[in-house]
């Protein structure tokens, strides 16, 4: 009788609440059937929700850990399986040490020594610097630069491709050269992302163009278009022009300034669309990429822009403004790589990743696009962070790279707005920026001046 009144209750009654029943509590009812139980389906509209806005993350530069190819990982295993392991590793220290020696000058701090706090600590550390030197590619060069240099520079190569295809809809290059191309990495590292129909690689080195032949043929990505290996830049004018050029870590082995600077000019004349310039993340790298830009800007004036870093064609405030300091803050990323087995084993490290510190530019023929509705036109202006972000309680604060030519700190409150709150709370380094701060923005660095 109880039962029945139960169920009566549940048919006769209606709610808009739910009740929850356990299993001994539906037993309990001794029902024999489920269909006796009135059962009201309801269903729930999905509504839009809004999180981070579409700007964020079209500016989004960072991405995952890069992995290399697992072919090309193969290969380099097997052409380093045969060789003296322990020699290997000593010219890869002598690589390193090489990469170190150059990223300072230390000849200016030790001539500029004036007996002050800051003289004495940079002398301090200067004690530890090795006098500078450049290491000639031969063999054994060759297979240490593969063996421990080549995954940080095809991380960083990948970053910038990826960002390029995210960022120019209409970017579809079909023809590549890559300047320095050492084994290949920029042109292996650019086939994973555009579908290159030629591809031309110049070095200056047999035994790296070597190595890179060796590449190809494991990881035949394209039989019908192999790429095309040499030592020297032609030009000729009436040749098709690559849509893609691409100058990955060579420029800083040029001694001369006047070299580098007629190699750059010879690099912009073959460019058909776009020159990518990378350096190594260190204060020397990053004073050969502010050069080069401003060389190419001043050359060609509203005939070619800047695509990234920079948010503005003006002179770099970190190189050209009064208080630029290139020593001690200079423009530069991070792109984190999985290390290979065989690099762990040649820097005798238990950690498989390391992070690749780089500088770049990218440049594009043309005037600088003008202001209109499309969000990839509006990303040219908006600022870009050049540190990582420091995330405070109810507000962040960064430094950027704006569109006026200046390194500006700016603070982005939670009062701001839920949206922007959250966009800043989830920007990383190297990201651009959409929201502008309510806040007063405080000028870091004012605008570069460049002297004729």
């Amino acid at each position: 009788m109880a039962t029945k009144r139960l169920l009566s209750r549940f048919r006769n009654y209606s709610t808009s609440k739910a009740i929850f029943l356990t299993e001994k509590q539906l037993q309990s009812l001794g029902l024999e059937q489920e269909s006796e139980l009135l059962v009201n389906e309801v269903k729930v509209t999905p509504s839009s929700y809004t999180r981070g806005s579409e700007e964020a993350a079209f500016g989004r530069k960072r991405m995952g850990c890069v992995e290399l190819p697992k072919p090309m990982i193969e290969c380099i295993t097997n052409m380093i399986e045969g060789q003296d392991k322990r020699l290997i590793r000593t010219d890869a220290l002598r690589l390193y040490d090489a990469l170190r020696s150059t990223s300072k000058v230390s000849n200016a701090i030790v001539d500029g020594f004036d007996g002050s706090r800051s003289a004495k600590k940079q002398h301090k550390s200067s004690k530890g610097m090795i006098e500078p030197f450049k290491v000639q590619y031969g063999p054994r060069e060759s297979l240490a630069y593969v063996a421990g240099v080549m995954p940080a520079t095809y991380a960083a190569v990948t970053n910038i491709m990826k960002e390029l295809a995210s960022r120019l809809s209409d970017f579809k290059p079909r023809f590549m050269l890559d300047f320095g191309t050492g084994p290949g990495t920029a042109i292996w590292a650019a086939r994973n992302v555009f579908q290159l129909e030629h591809c031309v690689g110049v070095d200056l080195s047999e035994d790296m163009l070597r190595v890179a032949e060796q590449l190809e043929e494991s990881l035949k990505m394209d039989k019908r278009n192999p790429v095309e290996f040499k030592r020297y830049l032609s030009y000729d004018p009436k040749a098709p022009k690559p849509d893609l050029v691409v100058s990955a870590f060579a420029l800083g082995d040029i001694d001369s300034i006047a070299l580098q600077k007629s190699t750059l000019e010879q690099l912009w004349e073959q460019t058909g669309d776009i020159l990518v310039l990378i350096e190594r993340g260190t204060p020397v790298g990053f004073t050969n990429i502010a050069q080069s830009r401003q060389w190419i800007l001043d050359r060609e004036g509203s005939n070619a822009h800047v695509v990234a870093p920079c948010p503005h064609d003006r002179p770099c405030p970190l190189l050209f403004s009064p208080e630029a300091k290139p020593d001690n803050f200079w423009c530069h990323f991070s792109q984190r790589v999985q290390r290979p087995p065989y690099l762990m084993k040649t820097k005798h490290s238990k950690l498989n990743t390391e992070d690749a510190k780089y500088s770049y530019v990218v440049l594009r023929k043309g005037p600088r696009p003008n202001k209109d509705q499309t969000m990839e036109s509006e990303a040219y202006r908006w600022p870009r962070l050049i540190q990582p972000p420091l995330k405070k309680n109810g507000h962040v604060v960064m430094d950027v790279c704006s569109k006026e030519g200046e390194i500006q700190r700016t603070v982005i409150p939670k009062s701001q707005g839920k949206i922007p709150y959250r966009d800043a709370r989830k920007v990383m380094w190297g990201d651009l920026f959409p929201h502008v701060s309510k806040n007063k923005v405080v000028t870091r660095f004012s605008k570069g001046e460049n002297e004729p």
